[in-house]
């Protein structure tokens, strides 16, 4: 189980050398009509995401890159994932480039609380290597459930170059596949209530 749960937080590793971002706020009431629908075949479902986030895709790469500087951090991310070879899923806020919603397939795992904890203390260990013991603040940890679904989710504060971001991860496992989403952006909010409604087509 530990070489598992190692397996998740490789992608972590890369998104984190870069920088991070995200945090949460419940939204009163939820509208269906205000997000569009997004068929990802990695996670073997749909998920919602607010209109203004758009898929990177091969095509409009080149075009994205082209609205970056060559130090933003969407312009680290990608570099970095494309060095490392993984397959992912990302989105973009297209009217802030730089927040960002990735998405990666990981080995099956129907985790428990101590893996979990096992999980946060790998992670936490992580974090402390890239930003020092001062520069960042675990903000909430948690094990939920859904009809569909569990996951887990971490969030941290972070100081980096004098800016403060937010990043939420989760881990979320359904009855057939598990794969990790790590949010970042300035904004305090995050889009848990989205991960809760992901709908996948094999359960």
């Amino acid at each position: 189980m530990k070489k598992r749960i190692s397996s998740l937080l490789l992608i972590c590793l890369v998104f984190s050398c870069v920088t991070s971002c995200n945090d949460s706020k419940k939204s009163v009431k939820f509208n269906k009509e205000n997000f569009k629908e997004h068929y990802i075949d990695a996670i073997k479902g749909t998920l919602l995401l607010p209109p203004k986030y758009e898929l990177i895709t091969k095509e409009n790469l080149p075009y994205l890159i082209s609205k970056m500087d060559s130090i933003s951090f969407l312009n680290r991310l990608i570099h970095n994932l494309e060095a490392d070879r993984r397959d992912y899923v990302l989105y973009t806020d297209s009217n802030n480039l730089n927040d960002i919603i990735l998405i990666h397939k990981s080995e099956f795992v129907s985790f428990s609380k101590r893996d979990a904890n096992q999980y946060l203390g790998l992670l936490e260990a992580n974090m402390k290597h890239i930003y020092g013991a001062v520069n960042f603040e675990r903000q909430q940890e948690k094990i939920s459930q859904t009809e569909r679904s569990k996951y887990i989710k971490i969030k941290y504060k972070i100081l980096d170059h004098g800016l403060v971001l937010y990043q939420t991860q989760y881990i979320v496992t359904s009855a057939a596949v598990t794969f990790g989403i790590i949010e970042m952006r300035k904004d305090v909010t995050d889009n848990e209530d989205l991960i809760k409604r992901i709908n996948y087509l094999v359960n």
